[in-house]
C-alpha cells in the first residue's frame, strides 16, 4: 500500500451523500402518506354487497383500497371470500380486508 494513499477513509464522504439521499426520499414519501378516508356504515354495507356481487359473477374490477398511508388501486377478480374473517382474496395475490376498500368499480 502507497504511503501517501488514505484506503477507505477517502471514501467516506461518498457514503455520506448515499446515505442522505436515502433519508431524504424516506422524508418525501412519508410526506406524501394520508389519513385513512372515513367510510359511513352505509357505504360499508354497499362496498361489502358491491364485492359479494363481483365474486359471483366473476367480473373484473378496479378496487381502490387504503394501505399503510397510502390509496392504491388494482383491476382484478375476485378469488376467494372469508366472511368469517372480513377478507378478500384477488387474483393478483392481494389479500384486503373489508375495511381497507374504499371504493369499487366494475370494469
Amino acid at each position: 500500500m502507497n504511503k501517501n494513499d488514505r484506503g477507505i477513509i477517502k471514501w467516506q464522504p461518498f457514503n455520506s451523500l448515499i446515505n442522505g439521499k436515502l433519508v431524504v426520499n424516506s422524508l418525501l414519501l412519508e410526506r406524501e402518506k394520508i389519513n385513512k378516508p372515513i367510510i359511513s356504515e352505509e357505504d360499508q354495507k354497499e362496498l361489502e354487497s358491491e364485492i359479494i356481487e363481483a365474486y359471483y359473477t366473476q367480473n373484473k374490477i378496479l378496487i381502490q383500497y387504503y394501505k399503510n398511508g397510502y390509496l392504491l388501486k388494482t383491476l382484478t377478480k375476485i378469488k376467494k371470500i372469508d366472511c368469517a374473517y372480513k377478507t378478500i382474496y384477488l387474483e393478483n395475490n392481494i389479500k384486503l380486508f373489508f375495511k381497507q376498500i374504499i371504493k369499487i368499480k366494475f370494469g
